[in-house]
This record gives structure tokens, sequence and C-alpha cells, in this order.
């Protein structure tokens, strides 16, 4: 599995479950997520690691409004 960060360019929103309902926020200037699952095609959410917590954004806002700062392939 591929696991990417992002660095955030602009405010986004992040999805989270907190005592089984979903609520947003949004991940700010200069935030980094590191991409749970993939791939980033397509309009869809995928899982990401954010201040220590899962949640989920989605691919075309990491893609447009987020900076790759690393990748790296880690065995399974």
């Amino acid at each position: 599995m591929i696991s990417q960060r992002f660095r955030i360019e602009t405010p986004l929103i992040v999805l989270l479950e907190i005592d089984g309902l979903y609520t947003t926020r949004y991940a700010e200037i200069g935030d980094v997520v590191t991409v749970k699952n993939g791939p980033l095609d397509g309009v869809r959410m995928v899982e990401v690691l954010w201040q220590d917590k899962t949640a989920l954004m989605f691919t075309m806002e990491l893609r447009e409004h987020a900076e790759l700062i690393s990748e790296a392939a880690s065995g399974s």
C-alpha cells in the first residue's frame, strides 16, 4: 500500500465520526494528512489520518488544494 502525505494549502472539509455520528471539521492551512487508502482518482472519499484521528476527505479536494509532500511504499 502507498502512504501519501499532503500539506493542506486551503482549508478543507474533514468528516469525523464522533460517538457514532459524523461531523465536519476543517483541516487548516499547513495541517498534514496521511492517506490511509486509495487511490486518489475520481470523485470519492478516502480515509486519512488527521490530528491522530481517522477521518474522511474528498479526493478531488486533496488533489487540487493540498501539496503532496511524501510518498513511501510500505510492505504488508
